[in-house]
């Protein structure tokens, strides 16, 4: 993957698509540029049986990878207490320092909290209609059991492929369910080359070398 030189902010474009990267973690935003021609799979697990989804929009791909980093902050504590599935949240400058047309949605990538070790995630970006959320936010599940709270440690993350669009839900369990599912395909996407060799950035090897 080729790196575009640093700006303060903006589209460092390419033939091949773009890619935002962005640091929050005490720096202003900076960006790189990358060719990110990526596969999507026509259909999605649903209750044992494979069904047909629409493709993502092509904005999203289009600006995929996305590499951010950023503090984490407290959420609505939800995640835990309700969901039993916990999150990382992005303070509203990481959210506000997304490009404007990355569109909502679930979406699936890598993580890492301070200097540890790259983990699965899942990822929402929106207003989560569910509950109505009147603020943009950013929540990341780590597919990865953590000991204790990592409240003011830099989560670093590259989103890489796209799930599904934002969209409401008539119960809670309908919502855990959906989360599970959304859990469970990045895991199966995550696996594929195109996506693995993303774990090895150099982007996660900085962090760990400051």
């Amino acid at each position: 993957m080729r790196r575009g030189h640093v700006h303060s902010g903006g589209w460092a474009g390419g033939a091949g698509g773009a890619v935002w990267l962005a640091d929050l973690s005490g720096s202003s935003p900076v960006v790189g540029s990358a060719p990110c021609g990526r596969r999507w799979r026509a259909a999605q697990r649903h209750g044992g049986l494979w069904a047909p989804v629409p493709p993502p929009p092509r904005m999203a791909m289009r600006q995929l990878p996305y590499f951010c980093r950023g503090e984490v902050v407290k959420g609505f504590g939800r995640g835990s207490k309700e969901l039993g599935i916990p999150t990382a949240n992005f303070s509203e400058q990481v959210v506000e320092s997304f490009p404007s047309d990355i569109p909502t949605g679930i979406y699936y990538g890598w993580a890492c909290v301070g200097n540890g070790d790259v983990h699965k995630m899942v990822l929402s970006i929106g207003w989560n209609p569910f509950y109505k959320n009147t603020k943009k936010s950013v929540e990341t599940h780590i597919i990865h059991t953590f000991k204790e709270d990592f409240y003011g440690e830099i989560l670093s993350i590259v989103i890489t492929g796209y799930i599904r669009p934002e969209k409401n839900f008539d119960s809670l369990d309908a919502l855990i369910s959906a989360i599970q599912e959304d859990i469970e395909e990045a895991k199966r996407q995550l696996d594929l080359p195109e996506h693995l060799k993303l774990k090895e950035d150099n982007f996660f090897i900085c962090q760990k070398a400051k």
